[in-house]
């Protein structure tokens, strides 16, 4: 069953039979259709995805109108945690929206439903952390990206971290997300 694999993946908690039933109520599997939205800007973010299968991107509107990419998520981790936390954290709604890139299946929890958890068993804190985790290694990710100042070297940097991207994305996406427009993109790609 899709959420025993979501389980699974925090089993390292040791997580009690009685754990286990709370966690399972308030998990459940939702599936997005391509081009559907999992968490559309403007919206507070009051839920967190695990994805199992599929493709999704974050992104918001340029002046242009044009997508900027933010984001990219697959099913492997850390990239499969779907939570923009810096608006929740904030409490404020999500200045990017969560766009299904392919038909796709997710594990969902509401945010109000783990802190019920939090407070029957306190010690699934922990959990939070673990969710947090993903969001502070991409922030540090796009840190190193922003810092790096050819398209060569982004596109290098972006390989070792994140070599999937460039088999499941388009590259023009890709060329977003580094901040690259598409033409030096495929320069420097064929250089590569």
């Amino acid at each position: 069953m899709l959420i025993d694999r979501i389980i699974k993946k925090f089993m390292h908690i040791d997580i009690t039979e009685d754990e286990l039933l709370e966690a399972r109520k308030i998990l459940r599997i939702e599936y997005g259709k391509r081009n559907s939205f999992f968490l559309r800007k403007g919206e507070h973010s009051s839920r967190v995805g695990f994805l199992i299968e599929g493709l999704l991107y974050a992104y918001s509107i340029d002046s242009n109108g044009e997508e900027q990419i933010h984001n990219f998520f697959y099913p492997s981790f850390p990239h499969d945690v779907l939570f923009n936390y810096e608006a929740h954290i904030q409490v404020q709604s999500s200045q990017v929206a969560y766009k299904f890139y392919q038909d796709s299946t997710i594990v969902v929890l509401d945010t109000a439903g783990l802190k019920k958890l939090y407070e029957k068993f306190p010690r699934f804190y922990s959990l939070e952390m673990l969710i947090m985790q993903p969001q502070f290694l991409q922030a540090t990710y796009q840190n190193k990206l922003l810092r790096a100042g050819k398209a060569l070297e982004k596109i290098a940097i972006l390989k070792r971290q994140s070599p999937e991207i460039f088999k499941l994305f388009p590259s023009a996406y890709i060329a977003s997300y580094l901040g690259i427009h598409r033409n030096t993109f495929n320069r420097a790609m064929h250089k590569l």
